[in-house]
């Protein structure tokens, strides 16, 4: 059973009349609304709300406005006057029905009648686009044909010219002054010798490629995940603290992006080193350093497998091989170790700490060889045990 709104406000003046009916918390989304010269009406389950106004209202300057709150009706009287009441008063339920019902049906056969003239004037403003275009097709039909004509009648004349241009050309000479003539021997055709052309000037192309920040080609189909993929790497560097774009033209150096990423090492945003390094290497591909650097913040990280391709990067950059640079390749070869260990190649991630070690036997990861030793033998042991117990 619906519930009866009755606790609306209204206000007037001569000529406007202004309803406010409370929504009592339903979003206005949910209100449908039915508006006659002289009826209202609202639904919003499980409230209901309905008027017969006093006297029409003219529909086309009135509006009703939905808030969060309220539903307000601004409505234009047709005739300027005070009203004494909102509704229509000394009406029983039965006549009030029937009233409704009328007001209901006139408003329906006023929208339908809208409707139609609508339709009409598409369907005129259609007829007449037609008939535009075909008298367009008709005027362009009708010039082609005049240059059709005009352009043979111009042909026509030619051939008629050169008619009479042969009739008035002499008769040709009789057979027997053709047989006492002299006969003059054909002249030899000289073959034309085609000139060579010039050879071609040399000119430089410049070929500039749009930049791109994937190794692939660019496809349509990918762009929007492209687009995505960057957005969020965007979003990790700003949240990491380095954004590449904020840094001034003084600054995209690689010293500075490694004094940069020392200093985010020192406050544990691996992260942020990673973004600045990473950048830094974009500049200058062929830095040992940022290799280096970055493969430390890897291995801080948990990106064991990065960790191990930079340290191999780096390893190839400090070729030729030198006393300047051991202490360098001790720590490529360490920590490319460890990497490996970490990625479960126990024995190679070995073999690599004891060529670091070979270098700099006091180096730093003395004390994790031994470790990993250990480690190895154990999980050695264990596996053998197992080997056994499944064969018994």
């Amino acid at each position: 059973m619906p519930i009866v709104i009755k606790d609306f406000e209204w206000k007037q003046s001569e000529e406007q009349l202004s309803i406010e009916v409370p929504l009592h918390g339903v979003p206005p989304n949910k209100v449908d609304v039915f508006t006659a010269p002289q009826y209202l009406k609202l639904t919003f389950h499980p409230f209901f709300f309905e008027v017969i106004l006093l006297n029409p209202i003219d529909i086309s300057q009135s509006t009703c406005t939905k808030t969060s709150t309220h539903v307000v009706f601004e409505l234009r009287k047709l005739c300027s006057a005070l009203w004494d009441t909102l509704e229509v008063q000394n009406l029983s339920k039965k006549e009030k029905n029937q009233l409704k019902l009328r007001l209901i049906e006139e408003e329906h056969a006023r929208l339908q009648k809208e409707r139609e003239e609508k339709r009409t004037k598409k369907a005129e403003l259609k007829r007449v686009a037609i008939n535009e275009l075909i008298q367009v097709d008709t005027r362009e039909r009708r010039r082609i044909e005049e240059n059709r004509k005009a352009e043979e009648s111009k042909a026509l004349g030619d051939i008629n010219e050169w008619k009479l241009d042969v009739e008035r050309r002499p008769k040709q000479t009789s057979a027997s002054s053709r047989i006492n003539s002299p006969k003059v021997p054909p002249k030899k055709k000289v073959p034309e010798l085609t000139p060579i052309p010039k050879p071609r000037s040399s000119r430089t192309l410049q070929i500039l490629f749009t930049p791109r920040e994937f190794p692939t080609p660019s496809r349509e189909s990918l762009l929007e995940e492209e687009n995505e993929f960057l957005s969020k790497q965007a979003e990790a560097r700003r949240t990491a603290g380095f954004v590449d774009e904020d840094l001034r033209p003084e600054e995209k150096n690689p010293q500075y992006l490694l004094a940069r990423a020392a200093e985010f090492m020192s406050n544990k945003n691996y992260l942020g080193a990673i973004s600045a390094l990473s950048f830094g290497i974009k500049l200058r591909p062929k830095f040992v350093d940022l290799f280096l650097a970055r493969s430390e913040s890897h291995l801080k990280a948990g990106n064991f497998s990065r960790a191990v391709d930079d340290c191999t990067s780096a390893l190839d950059l400090y070729k030729p091989v030198s006393a300047v640079n051991l202490h360098e390749r001790a720590l490529c070869l360490g920590r490319r170790g460890v990497g490996l260990y970490e990625l479960g190649f126990g024995k190679q991630g070995i073999s690599e700490l004891e060529a670091s070690l070979k270098l700099e036997p006091d180096g730093e990861f003395k004390t994790l060889l031994q470790e990993y030793r250990d480690k190895l033998k154990e999980m050695e042991a264990r596996d053998a045990e197992k080997t056994q117990s499944k064969a018994n």
